[in-house]
């Protein structure tokens, strides 16, 4: 088996947009002599396969290239019609020219600066049509291919050739200039603070200058330039009157929304530049471009987030190993820009799961529906909502090919609910038809299944999944003031009252919580108390929270996490997935002291199959009896502190039942009252609560089954 000549070009790296743009442009050369050579990335190094045996030989070739200026023709003859048409906001003009006079070699050079549908739209990479601010890219190009076809005095066809030697090699060349290229390439701006003003005469030129002018070598440019067609869009994606500006050019996609009124405005836009890691051919990389495009849910991503959940959840069949975003910033003037690498996310080999496909697209989709940061004649209105999510969509895809990394994820659902919590306290939000659907319950079992659920999660897992009923919805709607809509979640016009969540503390809020939920309960005759749950916890976690040993911070942070996830079963799966959580939760079992003993005689009132049981084992036939008026009671005289009344009540009722509990004159004494009633909406388990509840049976004699 023959092996295939391998060339590494080491000034070629992925760090940078300018020599990304380089490496297209060598390999479309290399293509011209050598037809079966390919390109591969190794390790951010550009690499030629198959081509020329050694990097002398390449060098020759461009080289002869330059001396021949046979580059491909960098002008914009359409510049005139789209001018025009530009300032008429229409696309008439440039439409016919493409149409009627356009030559076939200019197509795909127009392809990668313009598209049109009612107006005529401009790739970013581009800046306004092939010039940023005073950047003229073509008279970049001209200058640079000019000095390399007649180098200027003092220079010879020996250092131009020994300059792009060193160029592809990552060594320092000898001619330099600016060619206008500092929207690609770094180096080629001004940089300052570089000279020194005190300096004496004699010293060298540019010393006493405060700045440095711009300095790279013109092959950079000519072979940037080349590069340039590999971001022609295909056809049906430049043309037509539905289709999204940025998404007609191959890889490029909106700015990531800003997260502070200072950023407003400063990234034009993202270049996804793909890294791939099998070597390509001249027409397959030619098809990847003209793709050039992720998908989310069978439509073109088109924003950063997007493109981040898009590469994330279904990976890249085409051989790409990885994406390397650069920013596009406005950075000294708004007419021009720089590029900046800001993220490498890396593509996983395989899909991703379906939970998490799902719950990453839940999420992109509420990112679309939240208000955008818009610019209103020269002022920004800053928003401030689709920013921080939008980089948390992006760090996860960045963290783990496979999703799994339970540190950023989390961080994901942290920034989908501060969004929600912005736009519930904001008027104006909450009429801008925000909405959401709850994410997979599968999906946060599959992140706790490397990292166990600590106390404080196990308690907040259990209050996150209080189930909704007809008249009481799930805990979500008691801390935003949401209703649910079909299977979506809307914001009204105005809070609904039972968003009672505040800041008053965990344990008010808890409690305000037992108290509407019963409240709506009551609003329907024989209704069942709504305080059933798809995941419980032990008597030893409830212990912990009735005696205050508890973070009720970390509580309160994992309850805003959790309440984000549907726990209520269905087809998803989330029923099964709470019982995986609830399998590794401990089942230790605490003595029962006094506090522990009054919440297992509350707890059955607050629970229909629990009421149910505590018939039964009375010999009492457990027909369907309402405790919501009773629940009632005891929480309204909770609220005011009066346990022993509540106690009272609760005998009252067992007795009214038929069932028999042992009369005592004087309750266990009870220094929270408040905590007590908020640990009535958190549910444990319910053989240990019916064992706690077994202590106050009055004992049966000798004479007594």
């Amino acid at each position: 088996m023959n092996s295939l000549p391998v060339v590494p070009f080491k000034g070629l790296n992925a760090d940078s947009l300018g020599t990304y743009l380089a490496a297209l442009g060598l390999f479309s050369l290399a293509a011209r002599k050598w037809s079966s050579v390919r390109a591969v990335w190794r390790n951010t190094c550009f690499c030629l396969v198959g081509g020329p045996d050694k990097l002398e030989q390449l060098v020759e070739f461009v080289s002869g290239i330059g001396e021949m200026n046979s580059w491909t023709e960098y002008d914009r003859p359409w510049d005139e019609t789209k001018k025009a048409d530009v300032a008429k906001k229409t696309a008439m003009q440039t439409a016919r020219w493409h149409g009627l006079e356009a030559k076939e070699r200019s197509l795909r050079m127009f392809g990668a600066h313009l598209a049109l549908d009612g107006r005529v739209r401009m790739n970013p990479l581009l800046g306004t049509g092939g010039n940023a601010g005073k950047r003229d890219f073509a008279k970049g190009w001209k200058a640079a291919v000019q000095v390399i076809e007649k180098p200027p005095r003092g220079q010879s066809r020996a250092v131009l050739d020994g300059d792009l030697n060193a160029f592809l090699s990552g060594e320092a060349c000898t001619y330099l200039d600016s060619f206008q290229a500092g929207s690609w390439f770094g180096a080629a701006n001004k940089i300052y603070n570089h000279g020194n003003p005190s300096a004496p005469p004699d010293s060298p030129r540019g010393t006493k200058q405060p700045y440095r002018e711009g300095e790279i070598t013109p092959w950079a440019m000519a072979l940037a330039c080349e590069g340039l067609l590999y971001f022609s869009g295909g056809v049906s994606r430049r043309l037509g009157s539905r289709r999204q500006p940025k998404g007609a050019f191959p890889f490029i996609t909106t700015a990531m929304a800003p997260q502070g009124t200072d950023e407003a405005g400063s990234i034009e836009a993202e270049v996804w530049a793909p890294i791939w890691d099998q070597p390509m051919t001249g027409p397959e990389l030619r098809s990847l471009f003209l793709r050039g495009r992720a998908e989310l849910g069978g439509r073109g991503a088109t924003s950063s987030a997007a493109f981040a959940v898009g590469v994330t959840s279904r990976g890249v069949d085409a051989g790409i190993s990885e994406f390397r975003r650069f920013l596009l910033l406005h950075t000294t003037s708004a007419q021009t820009f720089e590029s900046r690498l800001a993220t490498v996310v890396p593509v996983p080999k395989t899909n991703l799961d379906g939970a998490t496909t799902r719950a990453i697209r839940t999420i992109v989709e509420f990112h679309d529906t939240l208000p955008e940061d818009r610019k209103v004649h020269n002022r920004w209105r800053f928003a401030g909502l689709r920013g921080p999510l939008e980089q948390a969509l992006v760090d996860f895809a960045a963290a783990e090919p496979s999703g799994t990394d339970t540190e950023q994820a989390w961080a994901l659902v942290d920034e989908m609910f501060k969004a929600l919590v912005k736009v519930d306290r904001n008027r104006a939000f909450r009429s801008h038809n925000v909405r959401f659907q709850l994410l997979p319950g599968e999906w946060a079992a599959r992140l706790f299944h490397e990292d166990p659920p600590d106390r404080e999660t196990r308690l907040a897992l259990a209050l996150s999944s209080l189930a909704g009923t007809q008249f009481c919805p799930p805990f979500i709607a008691h801390s935003i003031g949401v209703r649910m809509v079909g299977s979506r979640w809307e914001f009204p016009e105005s809070p609904p009252a039972r968003r009672v969540w505040s800041d008053a503390g965990l344990t008010d809020n808890l409690c305000a919580t037992a108290e509407r939920r019963t409240m709506e309960a009551l609003q329907k005759a024989a209704s069942r108390p709504p305080f059933g749950s798809t995941i419980r916890v032990g008597l030893d976690d409830l212990h912990s929270w009735l005696s205050g040993d508890v973070d009720e911070e970390l509580l309160s942070l994992w309850l805003d996490r959790l309440c984000m996830f549907d726990w209520s079963g269905g087809a998803n799966g989330e029923d099964e997935a709470a019982k995986e959580l609830q399998r590794g939760f401990p089942r230790t079992r605490p003595a029962v002291d006094g506090v522990l003993a009054l919440y297992a005689l509350f707890r059955p009132l607050a629970s229909d199959w629990l009421f149910r049981q505590v018939l039964h084992e009375s010999g009492i036939r457990a027909e369907r009896t309402s405790t919501c008026a009773c629940l009632g009671r005891v929480i309204a005289m909770l609220r005011r502190g009066d346990v022993n009344a509540a106690a009272e009540v609760a005998l009252a009722a067992y007795r009214s039942a038929g069932v028999a509990l042992a009369d005592f004159d004087v309750f266990p004494d009870v220094s929270d009252p408040d905590r007590l009633l908020a640990a009535l909406v958190i549910p444990a388990r319910d053989e240990q609560t019916l064992a706690a509840f077994r202590r106050w049976r009055t004992p049966a004699g000798p004479d007594k089954p």
